[in-house]
């Protein structure tokens, strides 16, 4: 006698919403607390995939692996040295004047209060509502903790380095243990390289953004022109909102030093230039680099 096999019972939609919320936050907590090893090891695999045409171009030279990444081990220490170099001063400089934007903020706001009062607007206490010296002490802490994660510019290297002289071999052995016409390496292929196309694409149009960032600030006599327009390289990396966060300390001290007028200008700046650079420069990129539409 044969007894019927009863099917696994499957959670209702709400139990296996309740898992997808579950796992969410684990993995979200996961990796906020392995945020000081996580944050070095993405870097570095970014920066791999961004300077793996160049090491593909080195080898395509004729030059043996060990040679080559000799060469990409000199130029990346020699740019990581100056990067790291050109950050400390800049953010130890703005540090030291911290005091100084703070009290030039409350100027502008006391102004502005006056101005308000002016126009006959219902008194209000910008020195509340604003706090200067909260916002000045913000963009200290985060160039501090930018100046923390530079610490790890070896271990990024590192790294950079295991993965652009060891990506080939561990492609090649991937490539051994399957068919030679395996369709999912085939599209894996075809998918990596357009990523490491794409990402050395959009390197140029950060490149792009960052000088036009640096130019415009030096022109409207912003401190530390040079320091945004390379925060404004690496954050445009991120999506929608890495350029106001990279632009926002600009604002802050075109504001704290001449006022609504200079900052206002220094807005209207940074969207043209992500304007030009978005939907003018990065299409025209991809369009040739990725054979799109």
């Amino acid at each position: 006698m044969t007894s019927a096999i009863t099917p696994a019972r499957q959670p209702s939609s709400f139990g296996r919403v309740l898992l997808v919320l579950a796992a969410t936050v684990v993995m979200a907590a996961g990796m906020r607390v392995g945020a000081p090893i996580l944050n070095p090891i993405l870097f570095a695999v970014v920066l791999s995939l961004i300077f793996s045409p160049v090491y593909s171009w080195l080898k395509r030279r004729g030059l043996p692996a060990l040679p080559a990444l000799l060469i990409m081990l000199v130029g990346l220490s020699i740019l990581f040295g100056a990067l790291f170099s050109f950050l400390s001063v800049s953010i130890g400089k703005f540090t030291g004047r911290l005091a100084y934007y703070t009290t030039q903020l409350e100027i502008r706001t006391g102004e502005f209060q006056t101005l308000l009062e002016g126009l006959g607007v219902p008194s209000i206490d910008l020195q509340n509502v604003v706090e200067p010296g909260a916002i000045v002490g913000a963009l200290g802490s985060v160039l501090s903790g930018l100046g923390s994660f530079l610490s790890n510019l070896f271990l990024i290297l590192m790294i950079t380095l295991f993965l652009l002289g060891e990506g080939p071999a561990m492609l090649a052995r991937l490539r051994a243990s399957v068919a030679p016409d395996n369709a999912q390496l085939a599209r894996l292929t075809v998918v990596g390289r357009g990523v490491i196309r794409q990402l050395g694409l959009r390197a140029i149009t950060n490149f792009v953004i960052g000088t036009g960032i640096s130019v415009l600030f030096w022109l409207l006599g912003v401190d530390f022109a040079l320091l945004w327009g390379v925060l404004a390289f690496f954050l445009s990396f991120v999506p929608y909102i890495g350029l106001p966060i990279a632009a926002t300390p600009g604002v802050i001290l075109a504001l704290a030093e001449f006022g609504v007028g200079r900052a206002a200008l220094v807005i209207l700046g940074v969207i043209v230039i992500n304007q030009l650079a978005e939907y003018g420069l990065d299409p025209f990129l991809l369009s040739r680099g990725l054979q799109l539409s």
